[in-house]
């Protein structure tokens, strides 16, 4: 485990073990962690395991454990929910309401990753840091269908956020970049291929298994999550100042595009000549 997500865990731990002792029995990671990739300024994804859901004030003090955490380690975010192993042994969508943290605020009735991505990803690929990965609720099919109707409903809907927000506007920032052509990069490798993989692990599906047009623009994106210092090996057609992702973030929006057409017509088009890429914020849909 990185040094630094294991300083994070341990102080998660000690935090809740403080207030709460006895009640945090496991402590499991998952996301990018998973497949092994860890970049620094990036989060950790965590789902905590109680034999009962937190009540009272209990929440109250579980909220000061997520707070005095945030304190202490600083700017490595650490997002996720707290539930109980019946809660994963059974689909997601039965869950209502589950203490979150996300982007630094606790959410005593959050719904932050309670979806199909998180149980197969605990399920293949789980990180136990404190007890076991117990038995988790896995259904390819309902997976599936979750992750077309997700990029049929926030992940078209950035289209027109891009379009209103302007190319220029938009492409302003490195991390749009990495955002939208890696992040929604992994539905296009589950719904083409029945796997899951990571933000990398997307891109790099994209570089060498989808049409040749888009390859440069993944290998940028992979290089600005990976080795954001490094020097930008490929030409932009505005290399310099305000909007010089323009060209990038015009590219999206077409895959964007083409995402409605995929949505529509199902896996047997030509893998080679359709693409999907999208950005949504991570409390409505995975990434």
């Amino acid at each position: 485990m990185p040094p630094p997500v294991a300083d994070l865990t341990n102080c998660v731990l000690e935090e809740v073990d403080r207030r709460l002792p006895g009640g945090l029995t496991g402590l499991l990671l998952h996301g990018s962690l998973c497949w092994g990739e860890f970049f620094p300024g990036r989060y950790v994804d965590f789902v905590g395991l109680w034999e009962r859901p937190p009540r009272g004030g209990e929440v109250h003090l579980l909220r000061a454990a997520h707070e005095a955490t945030r304190c202490r380690i600083g700017a490595l975010a650490f997002d996720g929910f707290h539930c109980t192993p019946a809660d994963l042994a059974a689909p997601p969508t039965r869950i209502t309401h589950r203490p979150a943290f996300f982007e630094g605020t606790f959410d005593s009735a959050g719904t932050v990753d309670v979806h199909l991505v998180t149980w197969h990803e605990l399920a293949e690929r789980g990180i136990a840091v404190r007890g076991a990965v117990p038995a988790v609720y896995t259904n390819l099919d309902e997976l599936l269908d979750f992750t077309s109707a997700n990029l049929d409903t926030y992940w078209r809907g950035f289209i027109t956020t891009i379009e209103q927000a302007g190319i220029e506007t938009a492409g302003e920032q490195d991390d749009t970049v990495t955002w939208i052509r890696l992040g929604s990069a992994r539905l296009h490798h589950l719904l083409f291929t029945n796997e899951l993989t990571s933000k990398s692990g997307a891109g790099r599906y994209v570089r060498d298994a989808l049409d040749p047009r888009w390859s440069r623009i993944a290998r940028e994106a992979l290089r600005i999550r990976e080795e954001p210092e490094s020097e930008r090996p490929v030409r932009r057609s505005r290399p310099a100042g305000p909007g010089r992702l323009r060209v990038a973030l015009l590219a999206c929006r077409r895959w964007l595009r083409r995402a409605a057409a995929f949505v529509k017509r199902g896996p047997l088009l030509d893998k080679r000549r359709v693409t999907v890429v999208g950005v949504v914020h991570r409390s409505a849909a995975y990434h």
